[in-house]
């Protein structure tokens, strides 16, 4: 099924590292983004004072077709950028997937610290929806 804009960006996404991403749109152009770790818990942000990496304010660009979740304050620290590919090459499998990299303020030095707490940046694949019995 294709989807478009900020609609192709929302869902449940896992990496092969075992991260996962919900992604929530809240309105046009914004999300709410979880990012939890193997064990399915939100990362603790030392840099944030301990903060849980949930509800993470994200911003669509339909023009630029860029998806940037906020991982500090807005302006700030963090950004996990996400690319959507509908059959990504670098999947075994040609999935659909989010591609992510991180950014940051060049300025922001003391960050290089923390890039691990965001695991190895693998790609995401969207999970597939769980049957449920009625």
């Amino acid at each position: 099924m294709l989807r478009y804009g900020i609609a192709q960006f929302v869902g449940s996404w896992v990496s092969e590292s075992g991260y996962h991403l919900r992604i929530k749109k809240v309105r046009k152009g914004r999300a709410s983004v979880d990012f939890l770790d193997p064990r399915g818990a939100p990362v603790q942000r030392p840099y944030m004072g301990g903060a849980p990496t949930l509800k993470m304010v994200a911003h669509y660009d339909d023009y630029n077709g860029m998806f940037e979740v906020d991982l500090w304050e807005e302006g700030k620290g963090f950004i996990l950028d996400l690319t959507h590919e509908y059959n990504y090459e670098l999947d075994p499998e040609r999935r659909e997937a989010l591609a992510p990299a991180l950014s940051r303020n060049e300025r922001d030095r003391f960050l290089d610290a923390y890039y691990s707490l965001f695991g190895p940046l693998d790609h995401f694949v969207r999970r597939k929806a769980q049957n449920k019995k009625l």
